[in-house]
């Protein structure tokens, strides 16, 4: 190991420090800014953390334009509308009952 190699690091070390930025990550932050974060509380460069949460992502199946194809969209445009049909309808029948039962009970508190 020449010094411009710097440390070697063991996969017992990598594979918890990767677990460690996949888990502190917050939600609207990136997968570089978080090991920038990140980094110097485990004493590791942040760009050698960010190229091992690179390694470790899993790689999509599919060509991520294939997921996201028109007929795609439409489908699951579709899908959403009929879904939101049947709550329409659910709630219309909710509201009824609700209107139906509480006449009732306004009836009887009346008597």
């Amino acid at each position: 190991m020449s010094l411009r190699d710097g440390p070697e690091y063991t996969a017992e070390f990598k594979e918890p420090s990767v677990r460690f930025v996949f888990e502190h990550i917050k939600a609207d932050e990136s997968r570089y800014s978080a090991c920038q974060r990140l980094g110097p509380k485990l004493n590791v460069k942040p760009v050698t953390l960010y190229n091992w949460v690179k390694i470790a992502t899993p790689k999509p199946s599919k060509p991520s334009a294939a997921a996201g194809s028109m007929e795609d969209l439409k489908a699951q445009l579709a899908e959403v509308r009929k879904e939101n049909r049947e709550l329409a309808r659910a709630n219309q029948i909710l509201q009824d009952a609700a209107t139906f039962f509480g006449a009732a009970l306004d009836r009887r508190s009346r008597k």
